[in-house]
């Protein structure tokens, strides 16, 4: 499971912090009467957290710090909750090579730039445009803020998914001890009807 979003987003704000303190303590390592000096690092609030219990992250600023994810366009109830909040389109239409690539998040900025449905836009006039170095570099930055948007939702969906689906106490699970030793199901006798 990866981090919450607004966990993604944080640890990036954090990381900024530590890295201007190593760099003011590498500055400091150059003066002698400096070396050594440690600088107090500032407590970073996170800086978005849900409004309420079903708010999806609508700041682009921050979605493109998530960089982790563990949605799933495989799970039909999921795709569904898309759609009901209005976040599906990112993923293009189902079965398509963008839909393929948001399914396999996997896919890095290499395959991304590689693949010729992307470096290309729909023909017009019999002819199809190639997009340029830049366009492409903006492009993926798309990629990586619908990735977000569905990551954001997964855990909403999941949620929403767990807690409509309540958990049975551990008490009342059946063991997988008791379960092995249940009496087998009885066999009709031969020549006889099993009613």
């Amino acid at each position: 499971m990866v981090p919450l979003v607004e966990d993604q987003i944080h640890r990036h704000y954090v990381e900024v912090e530590e890295q201007r303190c190593r760099q003011l303590e590498a500055k400091y390592a150059k003066n002698p009467k400096t070396r050594g000096k440690k600088v107090k690092r500032r407590e970073i609030p996170k800086p978005w957290t849900r409004s309420g219990p079903h708010a999806l992250c609508q700041d682009p600023e921050f979605l493109i710090l998530v960089d982790e994810y563990d949605y799933k366009l495989s799970d039909a109830g999921f795709v569904q909750y898309c759609a009901s909040r209005g976040v599906l389109h990112v993923a293009g239409e189902a079965g398509s090579v963008r839909w393929r690539f948001f399914r396999d998040h996997r896919k890095n900025q290499k395959q991304f730039m590689a693949e010729p449905f992307f470096r290309f836009a729909e023909e017009h006039g019999g002819k199809r445009y190639q997009y340029t170095a830049e366009e492409m570099e903006t492009h993926w930055k798309i990629i990586l803020l619908g990735r977000a948007v569905l990551q954001d939702a997964w855990e909403l969906y999941a949620k929403e998914r767990d807690t409509r689906q309540p958990k049975l106490p551990k008490t009342q699970r059946p063991s997988a001890r008791s379960r092995a030793t249940k009496a087998p199901a009885r066999r009709p006798q031969q020549g006889r009807l099993p009613f």
